[in-house]
Formats: structure tokens, C-alpha cells, sequence
């Protein structure tokens, strides 16, 4: 399967450079700012095009791997073009499913293929990208063959359902960019007990790094520590009472979230008060 880019940014560059690194077949790049294919052409030791139609005849499959906004004019622009009929087309988005590629006046087959993980750099976030886990839905008649395809590139690949989507994203938001507002939240609150912005972020993050290389490592339930694990009700009131607004709500729905992963580490344990503080707050 000879495979196409159409958009030429970070997840271009890192999926191209690693796909042919790892022996499949790259076509090239097409982006409407011409010096980004030539560069990501060059980066990948592939073909740039200045036509997406003739790019389109030399792929057997297109990614775009433009932003969400832009997937469905993108779309628009070459799904009239008869050299499209019968070919595979694809898009990166975590929270846009194949659907959008229904509507062709020619027959394609369409197909999202979304990498967990943070491209922060085009040239060098190929390097680790084995450490991806990705999700591809769409049309079962290549859906295995693309599934295969980046299996066989050594990474990780699971097929899901189109109507989850949204939900899907919104997780994997979760575990991610939400984690920022958490960490942000932290060092205001760092900043509210008298520390400087700068003394506040190096002193968090060292804990922070160990927290979340032990999620990884051990699991949640073996990495929970804190007053909610040992049931210290009256810590976790005094922090309650400390806090407000916003860092005081996003502290009681984490916390329960907390809670449930405690009982789940110790079944033992009557966690009934803690519960009854955490809903009393909201």
C-alpha cells in the first residue's frame, strides 16, 4: 500500500518519517503552502507534489492530516476528482469519525486512524512515536489491511466504533491537556500560600514526574497515595476548608474520582464519611 500526506505539519512529518522508516511505502506531500511539502518531502526522503490531484494518482491511500476545522474543506477540494474513486482516505482526528468522507460523488473508502500521543516537534517527535497507541475506525472493507499496515510498523493499533468518538477524544482530553489545568491549579494555589510562580512550578515537579511515571508503571490503584487512600477524613476537610472557587471544585470532583480507585485498593476499608464529605461539598 503506497500511502499519501495532504497537509504537511507535525503529525505529517512524524507519521510519514516513521511509516517509511519502518518500510511502507510513502508517496509523498501535498500542502497549499508548497516549501511545507518540499520540506517534509525532504524530511522523509519522499516526493513533494505541487498538483494533490497527481498525488492522489501516485497513492493507493491519502491521509489528511490537517486540523479538525479544516478536514471537511479539505475534503470538499478534491472529492470530485475521479482519480479518487476506489482509493482509501484517511484522517487523524481524535474527535472527527470517517463519516465525514461519506459524502463523495465517487465511491471511497474512508477511515479515521488517530495516534494517542503529544507530536510537540515535526523533526524529532518521530523518534519515540513506537511508544503511540492509536485507534482506526471506518469502512470494513480495507479496515483490517490498515490495521495490518501499522501493526506490521510496530505499533500499537486497536479498531473502535465511529459513534464513540466524541467520547473517546474527551478521554483521552482527560489524561492529557486536562491534566495542565489540574498541575496549573497546584501552583496558583502554591503561589495563594506566598511561593513565587518560579519556586512554585520546580517544587511540584519532581512530584508530578514521579506521580505519573508510577501510573504508568505500576497502575492506579498501586500508585494512589494520599489522605483519601488512607481515609483521613480530617485532612481532607481542612483542605476543603482552605480552599475556594474554582480550585475548591476541581479538588472535590478529582477527589472522587480519587475515592473510587481507594476503595477499589482497599476493600477493606469503610470509606462512608469520606463519601458523605465529598458529596456534602458538591
Amino acid at each position: 500500500m503506497r500511502i499519501g500526506f495532504i497537509g504537511a505539519g507535525r503529525v505529517g512529518y512524524t507519521m510519514g518519517k516513521y511509516l517509511k522508516e519502518h518500510g511502507v511505502s510513502i508517496s509523498g506531500y501535498y500542502s497549499r503552502h508548497a516549501e511545507h511539502a518540499k520540506d517534509a518531502a525532504s524530511f522523509t526522503d519522499t516526493s513533494y507534489y505541487l498538483d494533490a490531484y497527481k498525488l492522489i494518482d501516485s497513492s493507493d491511500a491519502i491521509i489528511l492530516t490537517v486540523s479538525d476545522s479544516a478536514i471537511r474543506e479539505v475534503f470538499s477540494e478534491i472529492n470530485s476528482y475521479a482519480g479518487l474513486a476506489g482509493k482509501i482516505v484517511c484522517h487523524t482526528s481524535g474527535s472527527v469519525s470517517s463519516s465525514v468522507f461519506a459524502d463523495t460523488e465517487y465511491q471511497v473508502y474512508g477511515y479515521s486512524i488517530h495516534p494517542i500521543y503529544a507530536i510537540s516537534d515535526r523533526y524529532t517527535s518521530y523518534k519515540d512515536f513506537s511508544n503511540a497507541y492509536l485507534t482506526i475506525e471506518g469502512d470494513a472493507t480495507y479496515l483490517d489491511e490498515l490495521t495490518n499496515v501499522f501493526s506490521d510498523a510496530g505499533l500499537r493499533i486497536s479498531q473502535m466504533s465511529g459513534n464513540e468518538k466524541k467520547k473517546y477524544h474527551a478521554a483521552c482530553v482527560m489524561a492529557s491537556n486536562l491534566v495542565c489545568g489540574m498541575y496549573s491549579s497546584a501552583i496558583n494555589t502554591l503561589m495563594e500560600c506566598g511561593f513565587k510562580k518560579e519556586a512554585s512550578e520546580t517544587m511540584l515537579q519532581e512530584l508530578f514526574k514521579a506521580n505519573a511515571v508510577g501510573i504508568v508503571e505500576k497502575g492506579l490503584v498501586n500508585q494512589l497515595t494520599g489522605p483519601i487512600d488512607r481515609n483521613d477524613i480530617s485532612t481532607v476537610a481542612a483542605h476543603l476548608k482552605c480552599l475556594e472557587g474554582d480550585n475548591k471544585k476541581l479538588y472535590v470532583e478529582a477527589s472522587k474520582q480519587v475515592l473510587r480507585i481507594a476503595e477499589e485498593k482497599n476493600p477493606e476499608c469503610d470509606y462512608t464519611e469520606m463519601d458523605k464529605l465529598l458529596k456534602a461539598e458538591g
